[in-house]
């Protein structure tokens, strides 16, 4: 999600709550700080620390598997979302529910030198039934619809 704003990061968080989100995995970076945020504040879902993004994937694996509820994911932007793809694999393949939020630097800073700025569009592509690119801002009515819209449809894909 490039650019997301806290706004942004508070729909998100409550329509994941509403599409039966009750734990998120935070792995947490300056970017992703706005999601952190929203999560830690949304009702209903229990945030869960872990700093090491492989590790992260494995534990949301583990969650959603024996409750059989999606778990959420958060990471910073650049190649932290790299590290999910083991755990992200293993859901693919075992259909279990993981919705996976990565922040990401604005789109026209890729290929640019940039630190933490990698192509993250399609990073997970193979292994995920769903991808969606949320926009920087969801501040009228039909961006916060698109924006509720793109998280349920990853969660019922």
């Amino acid at each position: 999600m490039p650019g997301t704003d806290h706004y942004t990061a508070h729909v998100i968080a409550r329509s994941a709550a509403a599409h039966g989100v009750r734990h998120v995995v935070i792995s947490p970076g300056s970017r992703s700080a706005p999601l952190v945020r929203a999560f830690h504040d949304q009702p209903g879902i229990a945030c869960h620390v872990v700093i090491d993004e492989r590790s992260a994937g494995f534990i949301a694996l583990g969650m959603a598997d024996r409750s059989g509820t999606p778990v959420a994911l958060i990471c910073t932007s650049g190649s932290a979302v790299l590290n999910h793809a083991p755990a992200v694999a293993e859901a693919f393949y075992r259909r279990i529910p993981l919705l996976v939020l990565s922040a990401d630097r604005p789109e026209e800073w890729v290929d640019q030198g940039e630190g933490q700025t990698i192509r993250q569009r399609g990073a997970l592509s193979a292994h995920v039934r769903y991808e969606g690119q949320l926009p920087r801002s969801v501040q009228d009515d039909l961006a916060r619809h698109h924006a509720d819209r793109l998280v349920q449809e990853a969660l019922e894909a």
